[in-house]
């Protein structure tokens, strides 16, 4: 009869016992939805570790790693969501918590560059401040699944300019956002601002994002689009994106958050009369997008 492998069998044991050992201090955590959570957590990061007999140099590697994410991390900039986002698990966590009925706009990631306190503009005001690119009329309504409107709904929007950058990329001055800015809807759910057309980007790879990056898929671009959120206390608040139909990588979004539903037409216009009257001496685009929230997740 064959012998066991007794230093296999020995190893085993011990990895068991370590397991163990954490479960158990951690079983004495008072909240009991923590408490799940760090179990599962524990137990699948022990058993990755086993299985993959991970090393200490590789584990130094993953800690300083971590540790270049954290230099980069500030107000504007959250390196941590890029890479969560970059693994799609961010699009997961929005999937297994946030599941929407046919009909209801999806949500999407929020992505590392949203700021709580953007700007409050009035109805039909230009949110990019003298930025360059094609400007861009966006107007819609902010209406409930069964078509109701939405009356206490604040739009937050942010956005790139035509270079690719947002305003905390370019040597930012919180007295002076561009590209970003509130609207409330009104009664009917309206809303409408202009703006410029965003572009398709790279996404920051000057730290722990472009090492994962380079190392591993060498796709960085994000396709163009604007970043919504739906800020509401008569129904569920809501973080999606719209994308650019034509877009170059549409297909290969680094952060995994494109939805069919959410590819629109930004429509393109000769010189002459905008959606709101304003008479328009340039081209302009423009993109009628209504959003559909659930009420209680209906």
């Amino acid at each position: 009869m064959p012998q066991p492998d007794i230093s296999k069998t020995s190893a085993t044991a011990d990895q068991t016992a370590i397991l163990n050992e954490v479960l158990a201090r951690f079983a004495t955590t008072p909240d009991p939805r923590l408490r799940a959570i760090m179990a599962g957590l524990i137990s699948s990061l022990h058993q990755f570790v086993c299985d993959m007999k991970v090393t200490w140099p590789e584990w130094e590697q993953a800690m300083a790693f971590l540790a270049r994410a954290a230099s980069v991390t500030g107000p504007g900039r959250n390196e941590f969501i890029a890479l969560s986002d970059s693994i799609g698990i961010s699009m997961q966590v929005l999937a297994a918590s946030q599941p929407k009925p046919p009909g209801a706009t999806v949500p999407t990631l929020i992505g590392p560059f949203f700021i709580e306190d953007a700007p409050l503009f009035p109805m039909g005001a230009n949110i990019a401040k003298g930025v360059s690119g094609e400007p861009l009329h966006v107007s819609g309504r902010v209406i409930d699944t069964t078509g109701r409107p939405v009356e206490d709904a604040i739009v937050n929007v942010w956005q790139s300019d035509d270079r690719g950058l947002y305003d905390v990329q370019d040597n930012f001055d919180p007295a002076h956002m561009w590209g970003r800015g509130r609207i409330h809807a009104d009664a009917e759910g309206r809303y409408a601002f202009w703006s410029v057309m965003p572009t398709a980007y790279p996404a920051p790879m000057d730290a722990a994002l472009g090492d994962l990056v380079h190392a591993t898929t060498n796709k960085w671009w994000r396709p163009a689009h604007l970043h919504f959120a739906i800020l509401t206390q008569k129904a569920d608040p809501l973080v999606t994106h719209i994308f650019v139909r034509d877009s170059a990588h549409i297909d290969e979004d680094v952060a995994f958050g494109v939805r069919p539903a959410l590819i629109a037409d930004f429509a393109s216009h000769a010189p002459g009369m905008a959606p709101d009257g304003t008479r328009m001496e340039t081209p302009f685009r423009s993109l009628a997008y209504d959003f559909v929230l659930t009420r209680a997740g209906q």
